[in-house]
């Protein structure tokens, strides 16, 4: 189109200031991608675009069943480099980025995404988040109008239904256009009057509510340092506790270093807040305490530390750690492995932690269908539950303090709090 409008014979009358971009599902992200990426694209509309597009990898993982919609672990690889494929499972915590900063990356020009409940697959839920997210952006820029998304239902992958042809046009009238007095404000979430049924928790497809859902979780913490899930929320999933920085004490900070080789213990403390009543908390099968590993030559890997099935019985209002142990030396470490290197990394010279990572799970009663893992299990589901944890690298004797404590609720919310409902953006 460059060369065409400017070729010397018959060049074509081609407003480059207007140009679009549109396609949907796997078109759909391509059509994303394009419009973030290219700053000569006025307008990107991405039709059901599906996992790599609008919808956040993280946020997919948290909410959806393993195998139910595109995450990383399911995309298609002739789509996306198989770097991403490191991020599979819960690794997809340590992807450095998501899907909103991508639909970000398209202002200050003007962006509309779109969703179609009829297909599970799409991860509209999380589309449904990130598109939340990226409003925040837009607003934030002032341009709050050039950004807008639309998720219904009742119809074909796609195909287009005539009550999107509204807010279509909208987009297309002002910002290819230049018609300014037109309402470009689109906020269009899965509701059973567009989206069909089902769509709720009670027996439907969906293990959310969308007009309750809790999206503001997500975002609540932007601009006030550390992430933070507001309200305790815990959807029931997992819940992976960061142990950071590794190696950082009172008196300064060095890094552990891991040899092939090497015994790694892992050990963790937990404990109840509030005025709990009488307790269990159990460390179930399965729950493992993961270290990052970045070898002097390049190479990293994930060294996994498993840790056993194991109770604690905590006593009405006692609010002491479990198992008792004293930082930065704790004579109980539950967990113990060999630092064996993975198939396809050649050698490990000079290992150092770069993070590591307990995973501990929401497993409580009334979890609303949401996947759990392994990690621990309360009987107390009203008060929080407190979480540390530590390696110690048994060969040399190096070990790690502890990181600042993990607060987990464990009472899942069937619906957002009145402050966060819909539609309030």
């Amino acid at each position: 189109m460059e060369i065409a409008t400017h070729q010397e014979t018959n060049p074509l009358p081609i407003d480059l200031k207007h140009l679009a971009v549109t396609g949907c599902s796997f078109a759909g992200k391509m059509a994303l991608y394009a419009g973030a990426l290219d700053e000569r694209i006025a307008l990107t509309i991405a039709q059901e675009n599906g996992g790599g597009g609008a919808p956040a990898w993280r946020v997919s993982h948290d909410i959806e069943a393993q195998g139910t919609v595109e995450d990383v672990d399911d995309t298609n690889y002739d789509w996306f480099a198989g770097q991403l494929q490191q991020f599979a499972g819960d690794n997809v915590y340590k992807l450095p980025y998501d899907q909103h900063e991508l639909m970000a990356l398209v202002a200050p020009r003007a962006l509309l995404q779109t969703g179609n409940a009829s297909q599970y697959w799409l991860s509209n839920g999380s589309a449904y988040v990130s598109s939340r997210a990226t409003q925040i952006v837009f607003n934030s820029l002032g341009i709050g109008d050039r950004f807008g998304f639309f998720i219904d239902g009742i119809h074909a992958h796609c195909a287009t239904l005539p009550i999107e042809n509204a807010p279509l046009t909208a987009f297309i009238d002002k910002f290819m256009l230049g018609q300014a007095d037109v309402n470009t404000d689109v906020e269009v979430y899965p509701t059973p009057a567009n989206a069909g049924s089902p769509i709720t928790t009670a027996g439907g497809d969906y293990a959310y509510d969308f007009p309750t859902m809790n999206y503001r979780r997500w975002t609540d913490w932007w601009g006030f340092g550390p992430p933070q899930f507001p309200d305790n929320w815990d959807t029931g999933g997992t819940v992976v506790a960061s142990l950071g920085p590794v190696g950082a004490g009172p008196f300064g900070f060095w890094p552990l270093e891991v040899n092939t080789g090497d015994t790694v213990e892992g050990g963790y403390e937990l404990a109840l807040g509030g005025s709990h009543p009488a307790a269990t908390v159990s460390t179930v099968s399965g729950a493992k305490i993961s270290a990052d590993i970045f070898c002097q030559g390049g190479n990293s890997y994930t060294l996994d530390i498993p840790l056993p099935a194991q109770s604690y019985s905590i006593a009405a209002g006692d609010k002491s750690w479990q198992p008792t142990v004293t930082p930065p030396n704790p004579p109980v470490y539950q967990g113990s492995t060999t630092a064996t290197l993975p198939a396809g990394v050649p050698e490990c010279v000079h290992g150092i932690v770069t993070a590591a990572y307990f995973s501990t799970t929401g497993l409580s009663e009334g979890g609303d269908g949401y996947p759990g893992g392994p990690g621990l299990l309360t009987t107390d589901v009203t008060d929080p539950t407190f979480l540390r944890f530590n390696l110690l690298d048994q060969t040399d004797g190096a070990g790690t303090y502890y990181g600042w404590p993990l607060i987990v609720n464990w009472n899942p919310l069937t619906s957002a709090d009145a402050t966060n409902q819909n539609p309030v953006p």
